[in-house]
């Protein structure tokens, strides 16, 4: 008993935090366009008004055809027929603008969100495999996932107005029909609800494996790693993987699958009993002329209604909540708090003021006692390190692989904000400085730096963004690097595409490529 009571409740739960989930996304794509969104729910309102309209223009036309003579009856009731239609047709073409206007202006929006927050996260956020697999899940599904969960609520809505009015039609005439539907209809949400939650713990446990299977076609299909998949022979290797990870998802689906046709065709045969009788039902009492012919029309159109939308209702709610899942992880992203320490810092004032007139100078860095552990590890990676560098010095910072040197430089640069120690510039502690400030003040080149398959001018120019637009500083800048003369050479000069992914692009040969940076 109480395990069928923990499961009630879980039912109850996942619908209540469904119409949650819901109603945040209503009042997101309420902010972003109010005019749309409220003319997209209207046209859906009225939408489900029209099947019922219809029927019901449809019911006294047929009735007035075989119980009345009068002509003028019958044609204003054939007027109202066209009006029905012609309204209808002007109602789907305003509506395909409108949610076509509101699909763009949605994914606009949602995927300059995931960018924005992409870029405020810090370092060590990237570095955590579980906000990575948020990040991945968000912006892989942005362009198309909410706005299909946004269009399934509005289908719900109208879905559940075609249903109510239809049924309000039978429930005048057999109440009983509609109570024996409705609880049909009831259980049918609660088995489905179920294999949702089942699907979506699927879900989520699949997402590193998707990562991996992501990762699988990045070598398979990218240009930087075709030379060492051929050279040594990997692609064998690696579409078995892909392969046994995509046969694996295959088999989960399948099951997932067949579960759900099942659970519909049990209830589907429910419906159809039902449907047969009350359809016999309406034909028994127009032999016995207790109904007319319109009604008997009227009755049977009206319990297929009901009946179709029920089951629109309950398809709506399976695939509202299979996205809904997804919505919630796009939330709880959205929401997650940022390691970045200059983030962090912009929300509170930095402590020294620094005159943006005066040009800020490092006269000396030291560091004292610093420590840095990487998250998930116990083992330190750079232990006690003190350092002191003066302006105009050359240190060499010599060690053997995986000695800590890179993770040194990324803790100097401030990229981590959990390190123990100190450092301070000027005799003060870097965090009492303006850290952007800070950052912009140190040129650093990484092990891996980035190849940016953008132009020269923007390959030159992402060290100052400020000047990209500057020739003459950009050409002071790679005179300084040696790289002018490679610069003369490219087809366009400064704004000549560097790389081959995009189109006109120039490939640098490596040496020259590396020395970009």
């Amino acid at each position: 008993m109480t395990h069928v009571n923990n499961n009630t409740n879980s039912r109850i739960s996942s619908i209540l935090g469904a119409i949650r989930q819901g109603l945040k996304l209503f009042s997101l794509v309420f902010s972003m366009n109010k005019f749309y969104m409220v003319s997209s729910v209207f046209l859906h309102i009225f939408q489900g008004l029209m099947p019922v309209l219809t029927l019901m223009v449809m019911q006294n036309l047929l009735n007035s055809i075989v119980s009345s003579g009068d002509i003028r009856l019958i044609l204003l009731q054939f007027g109202f027929f066209i009006a029905i239609y012609v309204l209808k047709s002007a109602v789907t073409m305003s509506q395909t603008y409108v949610e076509g206007t509101l699909e763009a202006v949605l994914s606009k929006s949602l995927n300059i969100m995931i960018g924005e927050k992409s870029s405020s996260l810090g370092l060590a956020d990237y570095e955590n495999s579980e906000i990575n697999d948020q990040l991945k899940r968000a912006s892989q599904e942005a362009s198309y996932r909410p706005y299909q969960l946004y269009t399934q609520m509005t289908g719900i809505l109208s879905s559940l107005v075609t249903m109510l009015s239809s049924a309000t039609l039978l429930f005048l005439w057999k109440w009983w029909v509609v109570v024996i539907l409705f609880l049909i209809s009831l259980v049918s949400v609660y088995s489905i609800l179920k294999l949702n939650k089942e699907q979506f713990e699927i879900y989520m446990n699949r997402t590193p494996l998707y990562r991996q299977s992501w990762y699988m076609t990045f070598l398979l299909t990218n240009d930087r790693a075709v030379k060492e998949v051929k050279i040594f022979n990997m692609s064998t290797y690696l579409l078995r993987r892909y392969r046994d990870l995509l046969q694996r998802f295959f088999v989960e689906d399948r099951l997932i699958l067949g579960k759900r046709v099942t659970i519909t065709f049990m209830y589907s045969l429910l419906e159809l009993a039902v449907l047969l009788g009350v359809v016999w039902l309406a034909i028994r009492e127009t032999f016995e002329k207790k109904i007319l012919v319109g009604s008997l029309y009227g009755y049977i159109q009206a319990i297929m209604l009901t009946q179709n939308q029920m089951q629109a209702l309950i398809q709506g709610m399976v695939q509202f909540s299979q996205n809904n899942l997804y919505m919630e992880q796009l939330f709880l992203f959205l929401q997650l708090p940022t390691s970045d320490p200059v983030r962090r810092q912009k929300e509170q004032a930095p402590l020294v003021v620094m005159d943006d007139s005066k040009e800020f100078c490092m006269e000396q860095i030291s560091l004292e006692d610093v420590s840095f552990t990487y998250s998930g590890q116990t083992v330190p990676s750079i232990r006690n390190i003190n350092l002191t560098m003066s302006r105009g010095q050359t240190i060499a910072i010599v060690g053997k692989n995986g000695s800590g040197k890179s993770t040194l430089i990324k803790v100097l640069m401030q990229l981590y904000n959990d390190y123990g120690g100190s450092i301070k510039i000027n005799g003060r502690s870097i965090r009492d400085y303006d850290l952007q400030r800070v950052q912009d003040k140190i040129g650093v080149v990484f092990q891996d730096f980035m190849h940016y398959e953008m132009s020269a001018r923007h390959n030159i120019g992402f060290g100052s963004i400020e000047r990209m637009e500057q020739d003459e500083e950009l050409i002071h800048a790679a005179q300084y690097a040696a790289i002018d003369q490679i610069i003369t050479k490219l087809p366009q000069g400064l704004d000549t595409q560097l790389g081959k992914w995009f189109e006109d692009g120039y490939q640098l040969s490596g040496g020259s490529g590396n020395e970009w940076q």
